[in-house]
């Protein structure tokens, strides 16, 4: 499943990132149909503006929640998103790469010396170069994308 996320929407771009999802960031205008991205097979576009409301596009959802976690939990519920379509944590929630494993010798001197001594697993962004590894702000971010498809 992908997503075209229109511009002011940027912050449930992230969240979709964090689930696995890849989440392209545009400005969506509502001028007319065709000034749209194509519709393209599992690929949705999402936007808050209501002048969207008009065209009838089975791939184009409004969403009304006013918060990107109000929106991630509308955007689960109405597309039926399962625990088995994510994939936590394996995209940039920046750049929206999939991000690659690294050893723990390829993250020294990439990450502070205290999380280099003690984490096990990093991952890297290949286009902006950022290392992640699971911290303590792990379980916090994974309870609510988790809490969204009860």
């Amino acid at each position: 499943m992908k997503f075209i996320v229109d511009l002011p929407l940027a912050g449930l771009a992230k969240w979709l990132r964090f689930c696995g999802f890849d989440a392209a960031v545009q400005r969506l205008s509502p001028g007319a149909p065709q000034d749209l991205p194509p519709a393209l097979a599992d690929t949705y576009l999402l936007t808050r503006q209501q002048d969207f409301t008009r065209f009838k596009r089975e791939d184009l959802l409004v969403l009304s929640a006013p918060d990107p976690e109000g929106q991630l939990q509308e955007v689960i519920r109405r597309l039926e998103i399962t625990r088995g379509h994510l994939r936590l944590l394996s995209r940039c929630g920046q750049c929206n790469e999939i991000l690659v494993s690294i050893s723990r010798d390829q993250a020294l001197g990439l990450v502070p010396e205290h999380v280099f001594h003690t984490q096990e697993q990093f991952h890297q962004c290949p286009k902006c170069r950022q290392v992640f590894w699971p911290g303590s702000h792990l379980p916090g971010i994974l309870a609510k994308v988790l809490e969204k498809l009860d």
